[in-house]
């Protein structure tokens, strides 16, 4: 963190800076890329999104944003902060590209009682850590909210997933939140280049028969 802030200098004067919420750990970082994280060891810039204010950054530097499973792990009542503050800081015509549980399809599937793969993981996850047989709707529920992982960087008393999305309102929480243009996209379809990393390391982005993928233009 210390060595992003002493190179704040150059990244103002011009320099093209991009920056990845949730990076993960196996995230291939590069020196145009700021980390935002809530782990130490991952971050240019460490933030708990959950207890959030702004971004130590100044309005309209980065030029682009990516954030592949992580709104969801973000409170209701914050989350139209956190839109508006990469909306802030992103250069007018900067993208962001969002990829978020589709809560759409884990619906599709409960309902039409048909086997999928996350719920299928979902079973063996908590059968093997703690005995526990899950139903079918406990594996939905798990895309609306859900018990933390991370017990080590969260809470035990806090949540891992709370919040969720169709298009239609992830498409009018970021036009609030100041962004002109809202497309649905898919995986390694970005209509940009900053984007082309993704498919190249192991992430949840990979899974797209869970994912809903989506894009906006500030």
């Amino acid at each position: 963190m210390f060595e992003f802030f002493k190179k704040q200098k150059e990244f103002y004067d011009g320099s093209e800076y991009h920056i990845h919420l949730g990076p993960g750990k196996y995230f291939k970082k590069n020196k145009k890329t700021i980390c935002i994280d809530f782990e130490e060891s991952r971050s240019d810039i460490k933030v708990n999104f959950n207890q959030f204010d702004k971004l130590p950054l100044r309005s309209n530097t980065i030029s682009s944003a990516y954030a592949s499973h992580v709104l969801e792990h973000i409170s209701m009542y914050k989350i139209d902060k956190v839109l508006s503050e990469i909306n802030r800081v992103l250069k007018k015509g900067a993208p962001i590209r969002i990829i978020i549980p589709d809560a759409v399809k884990s619906m599709t599937h409960y309902l039409n009682n048909e086997s999928c793969e996350i719920f299928n993981r979902r079973i063996e996850r908590e059968k093997n850590s703690n005995g526990k047989l899950l139903t079918r709707f406990e594996c939905l529920k798990q895309d609306f909210i859900s018990l933390p992982g991370q017990k080590e960087l969260i809470k035990l008393n806090m949540l891992a997933h709370q919040n969720a999305w169709d298009f239609e309102t992830i498409s009018k929480d970021l036009k609030v939140a100041g962004f002109s243009k809202v497309y649905q996209s898919g995986f390694k379809s970005s209509k940009f280049s900053c984007f082309n990393f993704e498919g190249t390391f192991k992430s949840e982005a990979n899974e797209s028969e869970r994912s809903l993928y989506i894009e906006a233009i500030k």
